[in-house]
């Protein structure tokens, strides 16, 4: 079971809706988005985001729950390795004047 307490956001995927509300303007709502394929938006929510772009006039349909919980220790960097792993991935790219 899952407990709303502990912070809960929802996948799901938004689509125009009865009134063909534009699918552009969930960009007012500062929330990231990819395409789905199903020719909708696909997004990471919370209750409320769902609420305000039902307020909108979209349909969203939720795909499944994410639980909001630490990153895993295995997956974390310092700023070293991250700088590290990052100059090894833009190594020979042309850079402009001044920079290292």
């Amino acid at each position: 079971m899952v407990d709303p307490g502990k912070g809960l956001r929802f996948e799901a995927t938004v689509h125009p809706g009865d009134g063909d509300v534009p699918l552009e303007s969930v960009a007012d709502l500062d929330l990231d988005r990819v395409p789905d394929p199903q020719r909708g938006v696909r997004l990471l929510v919370t209750a409320d985001d769902i609420v305000a772009l039902l307020e909108r006039g979209y349909e969203v349909r939720p795909q499944r729950v994410v639980r909001i919980e630490p990153l895993s220790p295995e997956l974390r960097v310092d700023n070293d390795e991250a700088i590290a792993w990052l100059e090894e991935r833009v190594q020979g790219i042309p850079r402009e004047e001044g920079e290292p």
